[in-house]
């Protein structure tokens, strides 16, 4: 049985973090989405993949390699154009004979879940569900029994926000919004097929923007489906907290790291090589720590944080339930909570992010959520800067001393 992984897509809806990584490069608990992506596929015995590159496709190729040191043996195919799925899958159709099992390589998928999905009989097609606490982002689906009945694409909400306050289009990853009239099954857009599919790709126009649920629909009474209730995908900037929660859930205790006097670590945190934890600093798991990094004195994490690897985090620093990644430097006396900041970012002393209760309304839809903020890559923040609850910053921007930024702000942006 081959695979074939869906890894070209920048992530629009991820930016700004995505600007330097395609969205399967993510980390989840410092290691990047695809990783689990290939352990899933690799417990189920499916060791031939094909991996569909296109944006930053050098990152993804030099992380996989040829998948030796990951158990399996792994081939690429290119994306020039990003077309959409099908578009994608079409460019392994020299690569694939028979039964295949495509996934997307930017999802958290209980490898139990591909067990099933390879269960069905060898007459039909296969696609895998899952119950949502949310259908705003997803193509809903009805099913009877184990069969496919029908494919919705994404529902289009309204664009009125009312007294919602929303920083941008990107607050949609915050709610909890459910249509009682569709559903509460969506697509996690993995699924078992056979190469019959290409003729079908092709015949709705191979290199245009096909959508892969249009090939489905015509084969709809021979599509069997299974439900999971273990898939996590990011489909904005606030969903990676949820899929770092998630990954860290299955951290191994290990503390290697150099620690100083007064350190107190609790709960499963794992420390990578080469990392230094200054006097009286205090670690509460589930948390992890990249290689090369460097934290406190006085310093607190709190759970469910990830700190990626040659970062640096000053004394007096407090971080909680956030996701850091590699090659940050965090000021001193600093303070963030339910936050994500971006590879490269280098922010000044007491720096702080507030956090607050967000009201989001929609037609007769009330939602509320907490969140903090989103720096994008390479953001240069100097000292005593602070930013509102929900705030976006794009990469690469510069912010100078003393400045409270409540509006998002575009990639490049200097607020001096």
């Amino acid at each position: 049985m081959k695979a074939v992984v869906l890894a070209a897509g920048e992530g629009k809806r991820l930016r700004p973090l995505t600007k330097n990584m395609s969205k399967g490069m993510i980390s989840a608990a410092n290691r990047p989405i695809l990783g689990y992506v290939i352990d899933a596929l690799a417990s189920n015995d499916v060791k031939d993949i094909i991996v569909v590159v296109g944006h930053q496709k050098e990152k993804v190729m030099n992380y996989l390699g040829d998948g030796k040191g990951l158990g399996v043996n792994i081939t690429y195919v290119e994306q020039k154009f990003q077309l959409g799925t099908a578009h994608a899958l079409f460019q392994a159709r020299e690569k694939v004979k028979g039964r295949f099992l495509l996934v997307p390589g930017d999802s958290l998928l209980d490898p139990k879940a591909i067990g099933d999905l390879l269960s069905i009989d060898t007459k039909h097609w296969g696609m895998l569900l899952s119950q949502a606490s949310t259908n705003t982002k997803y193509g809903m689906v009805t099913v009877k029994g184990d069969t496919l009945v029908d494919i919705k694409e994404k529902p289009k909400l309204t664009e009125d926000l009312v007294s919602s306050g929303a920083p941008s289009i990107l607050a949609l990853a915050l709610w909890d919004y459910r249509d009682p009239n569709l559903t509460g099954l969506i697509n996690t857009g993995t699924y078992l097929l056979d190469d019959t599919i290409f003729p079908l790709i092709e015949s709705k126009g191979a290199g245009e923007r096909t959508t892969l649920t249009s090939c489905l629909v015509d084969r709809m009474k021979a599509v069997k489906v299974r439900i999971t209730q273990s898939w996590l995908d990011a489909v904005y900037p606030w969903d990676l907290l949820a899929l770092n929660e998630h990954a860290l859930g299955s951290v191994a205790r290990s503390t290697d790291g150099t620690m100083e006097e007064g350190v107190v670590i609790t709960g499963r945190v794992r420390l990578g090589k080469n990392v230094k934890i200054r006097a009286n600093t205090v670690i509460q798991g589930p948390v992890v720590i990249g290689d090369n990094t460097e934290i406190g004195p006085g310093a607190y994490i709190a759970p469910n944080t990830s700190i990626g690897q040659n970062c640096i985090i000053q004394p007096f620093t407090v971080i909680r339930n956030s996701l850091i990644m590699d090659d940050v430097t965090m000021g001193a006396h600093s303070s963030i909570t339910n936050s994500v900041i971006g590879q490269g970012a280098e922010i000044g002393e007491f720096f702080s992010v507030e956090i607050g209760e967000y009201t989001i309304k929609l037609e007769s839809f009330i939602a509320k959520k907490t969140l903090g903020a989103i720096v994008g890559s390479d953001c240069r923040i100097s000292h005593h800067v602070n930013l509102g609850q929900g705030v976006i910053l794009g990469a690469d921007c510069k912010i100078s001393a003393m400045r409270n930024i409540r509006e998002n702000l575009m990639n490049g942006s200097n607020a001096v």
